[in-house]
This record gives C-alpha cells, sequence and structure tokens, in this order.
C-alpha cells in the first residue's frame, strides 16, 4: 500500500512539473535554424522554434495526384501509409517521454492565408513533403489578443522549403501562407506526463 501511495504522489509531481514547465517560455525565444542534430537538441531544451533540414525522397509524389482540399487528415496520411516514408524520427525530439504522436497529411492547391493555430501538444510538427515552398508565421505565446493585422507583424515569417521540418513548440501560434500546390505534414507529439493535460486543452 505504501509503495502505490508513492508511485502515485511521484506521477502526481511529475505530471505538475512537466504541465508548468510548459509554460515557462523566455521572451526572448525566437526561431532557430538547426544545421545538425546537437543544434537541435540545443534549441528544442531552449524551447525554441527550431527548423532543420533532413531530405528523404522515399515517396512516390504521384500517389498525391488524386487528392482534394484538406488540412491535417489523419485518415489519409494512415491510408497512404506515409509514416515509414516521412523524414521524420522521434529521434530529432532527444526523449523518451514522447507519446501519443497523432500524424496528418494537408493537400493545399490554391493560393491562401490559413487559419491562425495554436500548438497544445508538447510540439506540433510541419514538414514540407517535396513541393513547392511555402511560408508560416510564427507568434510568440506572449504576444496576446492581437488582430489579424498585428498578428502577421508580430510574427516571424520562416520559409518552408522541401524537405524542411519545423518543430513548434507548445503554446506559440502559426499560421500557414500557401502560394502554390503545397503538400505537407503534421505531427502533434505529447509526453506520458503532459498527455491528460493536453488531451483536455485540445478539447476546451
Amino acid at each position: 500500500m505504501l509503495l502505490f501511495f508513492i508511485i502515485i504522489t511521484l506521477f502526481i509531481i511529475l505530471n505538475i512539473y512537466f504541465i508548468l514547465n510548459l509554460y515557462l517560455i523566455n521572451d526572448d525565444s525566437k526561431l532557430t535554424l538547426c544545421k545538425n542534430m546537437d543544434e537541435l537538441k540545443l534549441s528544442l531544451y531552449k524551447k525554441n522554434p527550431s527548423l532543420i533540414n533532413i531530405p528523404k525522397n522515399n515517396i512516390d509524389l504521384n500517389i498525391f495526384d488524386d487528392l482534394n482540399h484538406c488540412y491535417k487528415n489523419i485518415e489519409l496520411f494512415n491510408n497512404l501509409n506515409l509514416k515509414s516514408k516521412i523524414n521524420f524520427s522521434e529521434i530529432l525530439l532527444n526523449s523518451n517521454l514522447c507519446c501519443n504522436l497523432k500524424y496528418s497529411l494537408s493537400y493545399l492547391n490554391k493560393k491562401q492565408l490559413l487559419d491562425l493555430e495554436e500548438c497544445k501538444n508538447n510540439y506540433h510538427v510541419i514538414s514540407n513533403i517535396n513541393s513547392k515552398d511555402f511560408y508560416i508565421y510564427l507568434l510568440h505565446p506572449k504576444n496576446k489578443h492581437l488582430n489579424n493585422e498585428e498578428i502577421l507583424t508580430n510574427s516571424e515569417k520562416v520559409l518552408i522549403k522541401p524537405y524542411d521540418i519545423l518543430i513548434i513548440p507548445f503554446g506559440w501560434k502559426y499560421i500557414e501562407e500557401i502560394n502554390e500546390k503545397t503538400i505537407n505534414y503534421h505531427i502533434d507529439i505529447d509526453n506520458y506526463f503532459t498527455i491528460i493535460h493536453n488531451t483536455i486543452l485540445n478539447k476546451i
């Protein structure tokens, strides 16, 4: 009984620690362009949005020929069996605590500015599947209650090229700017001690 109580108490303490840690974001945090795994590791430790390019041409782009417009489509990602073919690996996150990875696919075929989104998981990953370049506007969590014009003015504009992987930390907001046909995948990622918190937050 005592051992069970100790385990539950430790679990609760770790949950509180990791949840509070999500909200500790440096006001000077900004996008980091990473050339290698060591730079990526340091950038993620500092809770910076991180961009790294990892070429991996394992996907036959012809499988996307008959697709219709979609955004963060989980079923489509799974049906196309993309998980083993994309350039992302959990090794990039340098953590053994990651869990609940949710993969999805977006196929955007016209010029548009998508709605503002917020990362309510430990990380949100966006990667360009060897298609046309597009832009992402990154808004620091410290910037609140802004109108649409102010959001774009106060954001970092990031060019996403083929095989780029952008890792967005918790609390950051983002907008995708699409100019031509674009195919990208997304991944929402939690860890064992934040999954309950993040699940509730995503349902609010």
